[in-house]
């Protein structure tokens, strides 16, 4: 569209500077016409009074008067900046209606876009309200169960059998954080029992390490929580490459409150 304008626009700038060419011409022929009848006349004149003689006539050379070359070249530059405003116009119309079509273009995508997401968004939450129904269902269908209090350890060793008095021996676990025995049995658990506590009236006892290759395995996997609540000794937190716990010198316990209580720690080495 804007090639044909533009060839439009320069062949009417052609047709512009081709009217001063047609005035020269016409005003030429015209006054070459008037100077041949004044040379003819002359020469009758001449003939008629004087001997005849011969003259060397010139050719007429084209007149244009300057305001008349003046005034075209003006009409020419008037013409030139029209059509250059009306072709700037053109261009200026064209790219703003381009500019347009391309914003309603974006438009309409942006809208297309945002149905998509809204459609998404809508059958995403059908989606999750099926489930929702779904997981509701299964759960009404599935039996209650009862729930399963969990005491603390320490608590359950408080209903361990009765204590009677006399001689005992009891195998314990490690102590927590408060030094409190965490479980007390009377036969050895592998995995739980890591000290044995000899008391002879159920109030006070001492204890020491098992003297066995299983426990000590796993109490030295872990010192620092298996070992050092309850026992003290040289590097007892490093245990790399040991795999004996020996007893240096055993430790002290006492019952308070249905649940045995570290008092001194055993003193102990690794060998």
């Amino acid at each position: 569209m804007r090639k044909t304008i533009l060839a439009a626009l320069m062949l009417m700038a052609v047709a512009v500077t081709g009217a001063p060419t047609d005035s020269l011409t016409w005003e030429s022929d015209t006054t070459m016409a008037g100077d041949t009848t004044v040379q003819v006349e002359e020469m009758n004149s001449v003939t008629s009074t004087a001997a005849p003689a011969v003259e060397t006539v010139e050719a007429p050379q084209p007149v244009l008067d300057r305001s008349t070359k003046t005034l075209w070249w003006m009409v020419l530059a008037t013409a030139m900046g029209t059509l250059l405003a009306v072709a700037s116009g053109v261009m200026a119309f064209l790219a703003r209606r381009e500019v347009a079509d391309m914003q309603e273009t974006y438009n309409k995508a942006l809208e297309q876009t945002n149905n998509d997401m809204r459609r998404l968004a809508e059958e995403s939450a059908r989606e999750v309200n099926a489930l929702r129904m779904q997981v509701a269902r299964m759960a009404a269908a599935t039996p209650a169960r009862a729930t399963v209090v969990k005491e603390p350890q320490h608590q359950r060793s408080a209903q361990q059998p009765p204590q009677p008095s006399g001689p005992q021996t009891f195998y314990l676990a490690k102590p927590d954080a408060e030094g409190v025995f965490t479980r007390v049995s009377t036969a050895f658990e592998l995995g739980n029992s890591l000290f044995l506590l000899n008391t002879a009236d159920g109030v006070r006892g001492t204890f020491t390490v098992i003297d066995n290759a299983d426990v000590h395995r796993f109490a030295l996997m872990m010192p620092t929580d298996n070992l050092t609540r309850a026992c003290s000794g040289e590097g007892i937190q490093l245990s790399a490459g040991r795999e004996r716990i020996v007893t240096d010198a055993p430790g002290e316990a006492v019952m308070e409150n249905g649940s045995w209580h570290v008092v001194r720690k055993a003193l102990i080495h690794y060998a």
